[in-house]
């Protein structure tokens, strides 16, 4: 039996997605509608699409979790410390006043919680990275619980496809066709003529969007979630993300959990909500070797 689903052309699917962005990019640095601007956003063919698939085909609940799933994992957030500063709590939460910069999914001004998350190892060294800390930097850190009114709140997780390969995508559609074809065989053999429907339509519909749910994500996390220079305009370059982060509050979700640019370890976790979390335990306070 030949393949039912082929990904000898990957490379033009990946193409085709980052074109798209790249418009939707464009798009937005022209002034064409702005980051809070979803109904316009959705417009154009990459969140048309997106949100076909991912929202009027029930996909996104492949990639729907509640904070607690997240039980097992700790959270955190640091900071790079001056020579003299005594940090206490409220230096771990975010101000307007002095979020100058944009993040990736929250323009200046914006007071989201980031967060990283893993184990007590992989917080630590995802913090230090995305705060850019460096041999004999004074770096602070501080771990953080999440409220209990806050456990069932919905996050959008965007690393579900990050250790999977697309081959592995693809053989559970080729596993799935397989036990197909097996089970026409053996009811024509039975019957004596070949069944007209042999396929259950459901399990076929929620298998093949799982897939589809998969490879888009994964299509997003490498290629389009890419580590940006220190030359890159990151007000363009985060500008689409900041539209996506507000088209997951549009459909009723708190938070992203995301895959960090610059760390290996842990994961990145952004609350919509700042107050949906805490901060708990002693402050750390150490000097990076």
């Amino acid at each position: 039996m030949g393949q039912i689903f082929d990904f000898s052309e990957i490379e033009k699917s990946e193409k085709a997605i980052k074109k798209t962005w790249s418009e939707f990019r464009d798009a937005l640095a022209k002034g064409l509608f702005s980051f809070d601007d979803v109904d316009t956003a959705k417009t154009y063919t990459f969140l048309k699409v997106y949100d076909d698939l991912f929202h009027q085909h029930s996909g996104i609940e492949h990639k729907t979790i509640k904070i607690r799933d997240l039980d097992s994992l700790l959270i955190g957030r640091g900071t790079i410390l001056s020579e003299k500063e005594v940090p206490d709590y409220e230096r771990f939460i975010p101000k307007k006043e002095f979020i100058k910069k944009d993040n990736r999914f929250s323009p200046p001004g914006v007071e989201w919680l980031y967060l990283a998350l893993g184990n007590e190892a992989d917080i630590h060294e995802c913090s230090q990275a995305e705060c850019r800390a460096k041999g004999n930097d004074r770096f602070g850190f501080c771990h953080f619980s999440f409220d209990d009114s806050s456990l069932d709140l919905k996050l959008v997780d965007l690393t579900i496809a990050d250790d999977i390969t697309y081959g592995e995508l693809n053989s559970r559609l080729e596993e799935y066709g397989q036990k197909q074809v097996k089970k026409g065989i053996k009811a024509a053999k039975a019957l004596g003529f070949i069944p007209k429907h042999n396929v259950n339509v459901d399990e076929f519909k929620k298998l093949f969007t799982e897939w589809g749910v998969y490879t888009h994500t994964k299509l997003l996390s490498e290629q389009i979630f890419e580590p940006l220079s220190d030359t890159d305009e990151k007000a363009l370059m985060y500008a689409p993300f900041q539209i996506m982060a507000q088209y997951y509050i549009s459909l009723g979700y708190s938070g992203i959990i995301y895959g960090s640019t610059v760390s290996n370890a842990g994961r990145n976790l952004v609350l919509f909500d700042k107050s949906a979390a805490h901060p708990i335990g002693v402050i750390e306070d150490y000097v990076l070797k």
